[in-house]
């Protein structure tokens, strides 16, 4: 008997589920209707409804012949924000298209709502809790948090915030045109870059949509860490010829906890 037939004798294994995208066991889905419509926001306990204001603008946009992104655009934040997930709001899209083009999505449009139900998915998911589910930053709030119990310890132990510890700032740069999904990829290799260098008990947060830093401790060697920092980014991509250039720069810390979340503020601003 062959190792494999062994193994399913003593675990009567069977054959696994089918999974979705998102790794979870897929719901079952019913038959296909003879009239090819998009889906739409979901029913409860799982039943697939259609909600074909949703996808009005995109309709209304390719039966007068006029640009489908910003309508497209908006669809996917009414999707994200109804709860329906990105495989059912492209298969919508895709529904919508054959019956009305008879054809595929066009490429802007399925990129255009891929994005903006992406980032409204993020924006969601950030507030649930203090770490960012995509690149695994802290939250802003948590950053501020942490500074907060560095300045309450330096005022106990007489010692000086600035003078122990600075921000390193990371703002990638992004050539015009590039989506907000993109620019989240980007910040993914940015955090992971960061994990390798300061790999101790720093911490790593989000600055805003475009930015990350770490709130790291002022070593003789933190200028070396730094030009590594720039040189990971830069050379993290391998698999093409264009670099991925980035701000990068060591921020003081003010001299109290209230400057020091104003800061913050502005660094999450601009």
């Amino acid at each position: 008997m062959s190792l494999f037939a062994d193994l399913r004798r003593r675990f009567d294994l069977r054959p696994a589920k089918s999974l979705n995208l998102a790794g979870s066991p897929a719901r079952t889905r019913p038959a296909a209707s003879s009239t090819d419509q998009p889906r739409g926001r979901r029913e409860p306990h799982g039943t697939a409804g259609t909600d074909h204001s949703a996808y009005l603008a995109i309709a209304e946009a390719l039966h007068d012949g006029a640009d489908v992104v910003p309508a497209s655009d908006e669809t996917g934040r009414r999707l994200a924000a109804d709860g329906v997930s990105l495989v059912e709001a492209l298969d919508g899209l895709s529904a919508l298209y054959r019956s009305i083009a008879g054809g595929e999505p066009a490429f802007a449009a399925v990129r255009a709502l891929s994005s903006s139900w992406a980032e409204a998915s993020l924006v969601y998911l950030h507030s649930l809790s203090c770490e960012d589910p995509l690149t695994g930053l802290s939250s802003l709030a948590h950053l501020r948090s942490r500074l907060g119990e560095l300045y309450r310890e330096a005022e106990l132990r007489g010692t000086s915030v600035p003078q122990t510890h600075a921000l390193v700032v990371v703002e990638p740069l992004h050539p015009p045109g590039t989506s907000p999904f993109d620019r989240e990829l980007t910040l993914v290799d940015v955090a992971e870059c960061l994990r390798i260098v300061f790999c101790g008990g720093d911490v790593l947060g989000r600055v805003g949509s475009r930015r990350a830093a770490a709130l790291v401790g002022r070593d003789p060697n933190l200028p070396e860490q730094v030009a590594t920092v720039r040189a990971l980014i830069t050379q993290w991509r391998l698999d093409t010829d264009v670099p991925q250039l980035a701000r990068i720069w060591i921020e003081g810390l003010p001299g109290s906890d209230e400057m020091a979340g104003r800061l913050l503020d502005e660094l999450a601003r601009t």
